[in-house]
């Protein structure tokens, strides 16, 4: 496969931690932000929505879609604008210990595929996610509305293949205090 760049998520309300950027969220003394960007460190581009996060990366362009607020697929098409690549990487920053998953859903591409799902061999985990640039435009503009539209409504105009991950906990994401425990608790013994 050739270069891919990547679209990371950074809104969503967190609603469950107290309302809480999970974007700044700490997991074992760094951010979600960190744990997330570390493992996109393959991509050519980072193409990052949501507010404007100090790093010193080279590779980030810093976005917000309109209406702020309005979704991951409304985040997604705002940013595949400044995709050029050929593929794109989609992962969410509530997933801190995702490092390596994107090489293996890399590993997994095949030159019959257009969308890769990463899972855990019972839930597919859409915001880690691989796509033909071209095709996810595609699939997007077949959508009536992208306003609070999923990226499972994107999906169903795309043929993907879902890719088990060596490890779950991969693809873990932090939505709660219980899942916040349970991801630095993983940590702790890395």
């Amino acid at each position: 496969m050739s270069e891919f760049a990547a679209i990371l998520l950074t809104g969503g309300s967190g609603r469950r931690l107290g309302g809480i950027n999970k974007a700044h969220l700490e997991v074992a003394g760094r951010s979600c932000f960190t744990h997330v960007l570390e493992a996109l460190h393959s991509a050519q581009s980072v193409v990052v929505v949501g507010e404007t996060i100090p790093h010193q990366d080279p590779r980030l362009i810093f976005i917000q879609e309109e209406p702020i607020g309005s979704g991951p697929v409304s985040a997604i098409s705002a940013a595949l604008p400044l995709v050029i690549t050929k593929y794109v990487a989609v992962v969410s920053v509530d997933v801190p210990l995702v490092m390596g998953a994107f090489e293996e859903l890399l590993s997994a591409w095949s030159s019959t595929d257009i969308a890769l799902v990463a899972s855990d061999g019972t839930h597919e985990s859409y915001l880690v996610s691989l796509f033909d640039t071209d095709a996810l435009r595609g699939a997007i503009a077949k959508l009536s509305t992208i306003n609070n539209a999923s990226v499972k409504s994107v999906l169903a105009h795309l043929s993907y293949r879902p890719v088990k991950v060596s490890n779950p906990d991969m693809l873990i994401d932090v939505d709660t205090r219980e899942d916040l425990s349970r991801v630095e608790e993983i940590l702790s013994r890395r």
